[in-house]
C-alpha cells in the first residue's frame, strides 16, 4: 500500500486537485511559510488547529518543496495509522480480526484517496490512532498521560477530535481501567496530559482575540439554512453568513429546523457511511459483524472502541456529510467487517465448496473495495490539473513586479508566484472586466475548472477564440487551459458569440479539445450560459447531451427539466426532475420546478406529492403561496398550514 502511495505521489500526482487540495495552496502552505519565517499568527486558527502546518513547515525544510512534504506527511502518516490500528485491534480483540480489520482499511477508496494528497485528512487520522491506541492499548503508567497529551495534539489539528477526551476518560473510569492503577488517577492524568497541550495553545489563541473553533457553527448554519434548502455555499456565504455571529444564533433563528435537520443527518450521515464510505458490500459485512458480535456475546471486549466511534460519529452529525471527515470512523466500521469475518460462527469445517466460509466471505467485499477504489483513483487522477503547471511557468516568464492573475483556484498563482485574485463572480463580460479593474488585475487564467465555475465564459478555452481586450500568452491543450493578458477594451462580448453560426463552431471546437470522456464538461458549461442568458432551444440540446453521457449528474437533469419546462416539453421535464431528485433527493429546486411542471400539467396530485418533502425548506413567496392553495384544494389540512406558516416566516 505505501509504495503504490509512493507511486503516486512520485509519478501523475505533481499537482493538487481542485477540490479538497485547493485548501494546501490557500491556506496551509502560507501557514507553513510564516512558520518557516518565525511567525505564527494563531488568529488563522479559528476553524482548524496549528498543527498541521506546523508538521508541513517542519518536514518542508527536509523536503525542499511544501507539496512534496504534505504528501510525504500523508504517506508516512497512512502507514504509521494501519501500524497503529492493528495493534490496537490486535490487543482488544486478536491477530485474526485485526489483520482482517487491516485489509478492509487498505483496501478502501478514501483512505487511499487521502493516502497521498495534500491535506490534513491522513495527520489526523493517524493522531486519532494514535491517541486511540494509547488509551486503550497502551500498557504502562505513564500511558493515561501520554494519551491525554495526544489526544490534544489531535484536537489541535482538527478541533472535532476533541471528543475523544470524553470517551478516553469514560473507558478509564468504566469500561476499560489503565491495569495497575486507580480509575480516578489514570483519568487524572489522561486530563493533565490534554492541559499541558492544549492549555498553552488557549491561551495563546485567547490572546490574539480567537477561540478554537469558534467559527465552527458555521458549518451547523450552513447545513440547516442553505444546504438544507438547496443553497451553495458561496451563497451562504453572501447571505446568510453575516446573520450568524454565534452559536446561539444558529440555534435561536429556527430551532424546529435545526432540530429537524439534526434527526435527519443521524441516519443520513450512517446510510452516507455505508454508501460512500465504505460501499455496500464492506457496509453489509460490518452489518452483519454487528449482529454477530451481539449474538455471540463478544461484543464487551470492543465496547471501548465503540464508544470512541460512537463520539466521534455524533461529532460529525452536525456538519454537511464528508467522507473526509468521516475517514476517522472506518477503522470501527473495519473491525466490525473484520469480526464478521473471523467470527466463531464459521469454524473449519464451515465450508463453501473446497474453501472455508471466514475467506470466502472476506474475498468478495475486499475484491469489489480494491476495485472501486483503482476507479476512485483513476477518476482523482484524471482531475489533477498538471497542465497548471506549463502555464505557470510562462506566467512567471511574462509578469512584472506586482501583476496579479485572476482564476478560480489559486493554483496557478502558487506556482507562477504572481498575487492571486478570486475570479470575479460574474456572467457577463462586462462584469467580468469590471471585477478585474476593481482588483487590479492584469492576467486572466481559465482552464475547464473556471469552465465549471464561471460557465458564461466558456468561450475562451476555444483555440481559436479572440476576445477584445484579450492577448492569449499560453495554451494547454492536454486539457484546456488559457492564459490572457487583460488590456484595453477589456468587457466586450466577442462579436463571433452574436453570429450563431460562428458560435456553433467555436462550441465545436471547444468540445474537441476536452479531453475523452469530458465532453459533458462542455455542454454543461454551455447549457448554463444559454439559461442565464433566456435562451432555452440552445440549452435544451447540451443538457440532453450532459444526461446522455454523465446520467449521475444531477445538474444536468435538472437544467434538462428547466429548459423543457420552458420549451413546453413538461413530460420530458418531469422526467428530467425526477432523475435529478433520484441522484440528488434533497434538491429543493429540482422539487419546486417539478411541482410546477406538474401543475402545468394538471396533474395536482402528484405536484402536491413532489412538493410535500420541501415544505419546511422552501423560501419562494409565490411558490409557498400556490402550495398552499394546492393542499387546501385536496384537504391536506397539515400541509396548508406547514405552507401558510413557512410563508409567514419569511422576511417581507
Amino acid at each position: 500500500m505505501t509504495l503504490a502511495l509512493v507511486a503516486l505521489a512520485l509519478g501523475p500526482h505533481r499537482v493538487g486537485d481542485y477540490y479538497t487540495e485547493s485548501d494546501f495552496y490557500g491556506g496551509y502552505a502560507p501557514g507553513a511559510l510564516r512558520i518557516q519565517s518565525g511567525h505564527l499568527d494563531a488568529a488563522r486558527y479559528s476553524v482548524v488547529g496549528p498543527v498541521y502546518d506546523a508538521v508541513l513547515a517542519l518536514v518542508g525544510r527536509l523536503t525542499g518543496g511544501l507539496f512534496a512534504a504534505a504528501q510525504a506527511i500523508s504517506i508516512a502518516s497512512a502507514a504509521g495509522a494501519l501500524l497503529l490500528w492493528y495493534a490496537l485491534l490486535r490487543r482488544r480483540s486478536g491477530a485474526p480480526l485485526a489483520l482482517a480489520a487491516l485489509a478492509f482499511l487498505a483496501t478502501n477508496a478514501t483512505f487511499l484517496r487521502y493516502g497521498a494528497s495534500a491535506t490534513t485528512d491522513m495527520l489526523a487520522f493517524a493522531l486519532v490512532a494514535a491517541a486511540s491506541y494509547m488509551a486503550l492499548a497502551a500498557r504502562g503508567r505513564a500511558a493515561p498521560l501520554a494519551a491525554g497529551a495526544l489526544i490534544a495534539v489531535a484536537a489541535l489539528t482538527r478541533y472535532g477530535a476533541i471528543v475523544l477526551l470524553p470517551g478516553a476518560l469514560a473507558c478509564y473510569l468504566w469500561l476499560a481501567p489503565a491495569p495497575g492503577m486507580p480509575k480516578w488517577r489514570a483519568a487524572g492524568l489522561c486530563a493533565a496530559g490534554f492541559a499541558a497541550i492544549a492549555g498553552p495553545w488557549l491561551v495563546v489563541a485567547l490572546r490574539a482575540g480567537v477561540a478554537p473553533g469558534s467559527l465552527l457553527f458555521h458549518d451547523i448554519a450552513y447545513d440547516v439554512y442553505a444546504r438544507a434548502r438547496g443553497g451553495t455555499w458561496a451563497e451562504y456565504q453572501a447571505h446568510l453568513q453575516p446573520g450568524f455571529r454565534s452559536f446561539a444564533d444558529v440555534v435561536l433563528r429556527d430551532p424546529g429546523a435545526l432540530l429537524r435537520r439534526e434527526a435527519g443527518n443521524l441516519a443520513g450521515h450512517l446510510r452516507d457511511d455505508a454508501r460512500v464510505l465504505l460501499g455496500w458490500p464492506v457496509a453489509a459485512t460490518a452489518a452483519l459483524g454487528l449482529v454477530l458480535l451481539a449474538v455471540d456475546g463478544m461484543w464487551r471486549r470492543p465496547a471501548p472502541l465503540a464508544l470512541l466511534g460512537a463520539l466521534q460519529f455524533l461529532a460529525l452529525v452536525p456538519a454537511t456529510y464528508s467522507e473526509r471527515y468521516a475517514l476517522v470512523l472506518l477503522p470501527f466500521f473495519a473491525a466490525l467487517a473484520g469480526a464478521a469475518v473471523v467470527s466463531p460462527r464459521w469454524p473449519a469445517r464451515a465450508r463453501l465448496g473446497p474453501l472455508a466460509a471466514g475467506p470466502v466471505l472476506a474475498a468478495v467485499p475486499l475484491a469489489l473495495a480494491l476495485t472501486a477504489s483503482v476507479a476512485a483513483q483513476r477518476e482523482v487522477l484524471a482531475t489533477v490539473p498538471n497542465e497548471v503547471l506549463p502555464v505557470a511557468q510562462a506566467l512567471r516568464a511574462h509578469a512584472r513586479p506586482g501583476e496579479r492573475v485572476a482564476a478560480v483556484k489559486s493554483h496557478v498563482a502558487w506556482y507562477s508566484g504572481v498575487a492571486y485574485v478570486p475570479l470575479p463572480v460574474a456572467s457577463r463580460w462586462a462584469d467580468l472586466a469590471a471585477g478585474c479593474a476593481r482588483d487590479s488585475v492584469t492576467w486572466l487564467y481559465y482552464s475547464w475548472i473556471e469552465a465549471n465555475n464561471r460557465p458564461s465564459f466558456w468561450y475562451l478555452l476555444d483555440p481559436q477564440a479572440h476576445a477584445p481586450g484579450l492577448e492569449r500568452i499560453a495554451y494547454e491543450r492536454v486539457k484546456p487551459a488559457a492564459l490572457y493578458r487583460i488590456g484595453p477594451g477589456f468587457g466586450a462580448a466577442p462579436e463571433s458569440l452574436a453570429n450563431e453560426a460562428a458560435r456553433a463552431r467555436a462550441e465545436a471546437r471547444v468540445l474537441a479539445v476536452l479531453p475523452p470522456g469530458w465532453g459533458w464538461r462542455g455542454h454543461l458549461s454551455m447549457a448554463i450560459e444559454s439559461m442565464e442568458r433566456a435562451r432555452y432551444p440552445e440549452a435544451f440540446a447540451p443538457a440532453g447531451a450532459v444526461g446522455r453521457a454523465r446520467p449521475e449528474e444531477a445538474m444536468g437533469w435538472r437544467l434538462y427539466g428547466d429548459a423543457g419546462a420552458r420549451l413546453g416539453q413538461g413530460e420530458a421535464a418531469v422526467t428530467a426532475f425526477e432523475r435529478a431528485l433520484a441522484i440528488e433527493p434533497g434538491d429543493v429546486r429540482s422539487r419546486v420546478l417539478l411541482g410546477w411542471v406538474l401543475l402545468g400539467l394538471k396533474r395536482t396530485d402528484a405536484a402536491a406529492d413532489a412538493w410535500r418533502p420541501a415544505l419546511d425548506q422552501v423560501n419562494d413567496r409565490m411558490t409557498l403561496t400556490r402550495m398552499a392553495q394546492v393542499y387546501a384544494f385536496l384537504g391536506d389540512a397539515a400541509s396548508e398550514r406547514k405552507a401558510r406558516m413557512a410563508l409567514a416566516a419569511l422576511p417581507r
